[in-house]
């Protein structure tokens, strides 16, 4: 994994791969899951999805990782969440309520 490549994709605002809705099939399969209320969700390599915001909704806690702090600062910026900030070993931890982003290598979570 070139990590280089993605940080100046965020840098660059590059991210066409970024959709402006929750995903169709996380929506419509979701209940699938029987997950009840509260249950955690991890969402790896999560970027800012608004699968997040959706998840969050629902009632449901969500994990993420993402190698990219400026993806995951814009994440809390649009959420509307002053996210407490701890350095865990290679990573940060992002955590506000119901949701605990790493950001850094996944590999290294």
């Amino acid at each position: 994994m070139d990590t280089q490549f993605w940080h100046q994709r965020w840098e660059r605002s590059e991210i066409g791969f970024h959709e402006g809705q929750p995903n169709y099939f996380l929506v419509r399969h979701i209940n699938q899951l029987k997950l009840e209320k509260g249950n955690r969700v991890f969402i790896p390599l999560c970027g800012k999805t608004r699968d997040i915001a959706w998840l969050l909704a629902q009632g449901y806690h969500v994990t993420g990782a993402e190698l990219s702090t400026l993806a995951v600062d814009q994440l809390f910026e649009e959420l509307g969440i002053m996210p407490d900030i701890i350095t865990k070993g290679k990573l940060l931890h992002y955590h506000g309520n119901n949701i605990d982003i790493f950001a850094g290598n996944i590999f290294d979570l």
